[in-house]
């Protein structure tokens, strides 16, 4: 084989390589923001946890609402204070001693027609509100790919941005009754976040992406 032969030959090796390691199954920062993307596209809405309706809040509740303010009380009384519930005191139907009827003492919540935009529920489950999306910001770092049974693994770590916000979840009384909602807007483009990954034969797909 002449000089010119071993050249080509030499050069589409390693064209190959390169190709190779370029492509989208490659552990490199591109294909992890794309993993990540896809992701958020499917699974990026963020809601408070699934409410069931109506939600009566106890005496008890109420006294420590102070002590706990992410408690039942000081959750409802915050959506309350961003027009997304109203609340009605209720009697609920108690035991009869010496004849009379002693009832329990709730305050009770329901939604308002502000909420409606924002409560999402599945068939079957209870809705949840939700309130913004994630996207990716910046992929942070990746671990090295490790075997695990017959298929490779990572996971990724980077940083969050948010959009469609809703006006109420940036008020500090939400804030405080909801500390996950909190920490997600006080830490837009700052706080690290890790998702697990699996290497497929299209590329790499996030754990759970089709749960």
């Amino acid at each position: 084989m002449n000089k010119t032969a071993l050249f080509l030959v030499a050069g589409a090796t390693l064209s190959a390589a390169l190709s190779a390691c370029g492509g989208k199954t490659a552990a490199n920062e591109k294909n992890f923001a794309v993993t990540v993307t896809q992701y958020f596209d499917k699974k990026g809405d963020l809601c408070l946890d699934p409410i069931k309706l109506p939600v009566d809040v106890y005496e008890i509740d109420l006294r420590q609402q102070k002590l706990y303010p992410d408690g039942t009380a000081g959750q409802m009384a915050a959506l309350e204070a961003a027009g997304l519930a109203r609340s009605e005191d209720v009697e609920l139907p108690g035991t009869v001693v010496d004849g009379k009827a002693t009832g329990v003492k709730v305050k009770r919540y329901t939604m308002t027609d502000a909420a409606q935009p924002f409560l999402h529920a599945k068939p079957g489950r209870q809705p949840r509100i939700c309130w913004g999306r994630k996207s990716l910001d910046k992929v942070v770092r990746w671990a090295d790919p490790a075997k695990v049974g017959d298929h490779q693994e990572s996971s990724v770590l980077y940083t969050f941005k948010l959009s469609n916000v809703a006006p109420w979840a940036r008020k500090p009384q939400v804030k405080e009754a909801f500390p996950e909602l909190g920490r997600n807007v006080d830490g837009e483009h700052t706080q690290k976040e890790k998702l697990y990954v699996k290497l497929t034969p299209q590329g790499w797909e996030a754990l759970g992406l089709n749960d």
